[in-house]
């Protein structure tokens, strides 16, 4: 009797293991076309094809094609959201804290090199309004927020906040974005190997700490910090 009932609980262990590996699979195909496509020129049957599932798996899953769209959102967030809650969560100071979180950020972002394109994707296309829905609380504020900090405790330079967490996170960002063109421009033939996102890492690092401690140019103003640039 014993026998019986373990035998017919086995399928159902089995079940759950095909669920897994059928959303892991689907997943990460979306991942895919989402990064090249966006939301709305992505296909479900491109996505299915690139899965190895029949369509209708995709709905069964996630409802919609918003529905999967949404979770991959979710998916690509979590991690950047989880390494600042870690870094604010420290007792240090905001120039720590900032660095730590960027360090996460950039190895989070090596391991899944297509979340930064999706981001800029939504961002172009969509306005955010999948990210709004979604209720994802905005890095940027965040990040504004740790750099108010660090200007008021006299550790970082006088800047606007809001556009020093803009550029910091594009920095970042920016180039998995930019990923498929730089072999174009003569700029090495892999620059998403673990070497080239390591100098990247690097560089965006050194450039934030000088960023947010230097001093800007006396009598400086946008204008002419612009006009310098030409």
């Amino acid at each position: 009797m014993g026998h019986a009932v373990e035998a017919k609980r086995r399928p159902r262990r089995s079940y759950s293991r095909d669920r897994e590996i059928t959303v892991a699979a689907i997943l990460a195909a979306a991942e895919i076309e989402f990064a090249t496509n966006g939301f709305v020129a992505a296909r479900t049957e491109s996505i299915a094809a690139r899965a190895n599932v029949v369509k209708g798996m995709i709905f069964h899953y996630f409802k919609s094609k918003e529905g999967l769209f949404e979770a991959i959102l979710e998916r690509a967030y979590q991690p950047f959201s989880e390494a600042l809650d870690k870094s604010v969560e420290r007792n240090q100071t905001a120039t720590n804290s900032l660095l730590s979180f960027l360090e996460t950020l950039l190895t989070v972002m090596s391991s899944r090199p297509l979340s930064p394109v999706i981001f800029m994707l939504e961002s172009i296309q969509g306005g955010g309004e999948h990210f709004h829905k979604l209720g994802m609380p905005s890095l940027y504020s965040r990040i504004e927020a740790l750099l108010k900090k660090g200007i008021a405790a006299d550790e970082f330079r006088a800047m606007d906040p809001w556009h020093g967490a803009v550029n910091i996170v594009g920095l970042c960002g920016f180039y998995y974005c930019a990923a498929n063109n730089l072999p174009r421009v003569g700029k090495g033939s892999k620059p998403l190997s673990e070497a080239a996102l390591k100098k990247h890492a690097i560089e965006v690092m050194a450039f934030v700490r000088k960023g947010i401690t230097g001093k800007p140019r006396k009598n400086s103003s946008p204008n002419t910090i612009c006009a310098a640039s030409l």
